[in-house]
């Protein structure tokens, strides 16, 4: 039986439940979205079970399967099966015949990317190569906790809230460090507060999510309290 959820935000299913497959499907289950996985191994579907929507053990390319779990009703699609080169070609292609809007596809190779791309994928992933990106961000300025690259000088980045902004507001925040960077989500304590208001006050512990060029990222996570005016 499907587990229930009180609302539902998306709709995903995922393809694979490797170990990325599976961090993927606990993440975005724990947000608070409906998650469908899929995969041929049982004892993988049965781990799953315990914190997705629904785990069904088959094959990811059989459209057949795919449509009795009403797959063409969800939002995203994301195949995280990189090493089984036939299964991440074709499950992509399956997943856009049946109408899902956005495919997600894990790649293992600049080639194997392309392939991807030319079969339908929306956006193709290289798990390998963005950890290591992120892990270079991270060591570079310590206080920050994740990085997402979205360009060579840009990215979403999230941090503990810099002790010097405690109890300004987010547009006092952003005008410290520069016009370019937008706080697009706040999380204070289990509650995330997306596009916070720019009046909104930062709170003792709270983490912020921000998004802009690289050398303002930066400037923020190490801001100087902004001088009162008299």
């Amino acid at each position: 039986m499907p587990r229930s959820r009180e609302k539902t935000v998306l709709r995903v299913t995922v393809i694979g439940l490797g170990r990325f497959g599976r961090s993927v499907a606990r993440a975005l289950y724990d947000i608070g979205y409906e998650v469908t996985a899929i995969d041929l191994d049982e004892r993988r579907v049965e781990e799953a079970s315990e914190f997705v929507s629904l785990a069904t053990q088959g094959d990811g390319t059989d459209e057949e399967l795919l449509r009795s779990l009403q797959v063409e009703r969800s939002d995203v699609g994301i195949v995280a099966q990189g090493s089984q080169i036939e299964t991440s070609v074709l499950a992509p292609l399956v997943l856009k015949r049946l109408g899902v809007p956005f495919v997600v596809a894990k790649a293992t190779s600049e080639l194997h990317g392309e392939v991807l791309r030319r079969v339908g994928a929306d956006r193709v992933i290289f798990p390998e190569r963005d950890a290591g990106v992120r892990l270079a961000h991270t060591l570079a300025v310590p206080r920050v906790d994740d990085y997402l690259s979205l360009s060579p000088t840009s990215g979403i980045a999230k941090f503990a809230a810099p002790p010097n902004l405690i109890g300004r507001t987010l547009a006092e925040a952003q005008a410290a460090c520069g016009a370019q960077i937008s706080v697009v989500a706040l999380k204070r304590g289990r509650f995330l507060i997306t596009t916070p208001s720019l009046e909104e006050r930062i709170q003792e512990r709270d983490e912020l999510v921000v998004i802009g060029p690289d050398p303002e990222i930066e400037a923020f996570v190490d801001v100087e309290r902004p001088e009162t005016k008299p």
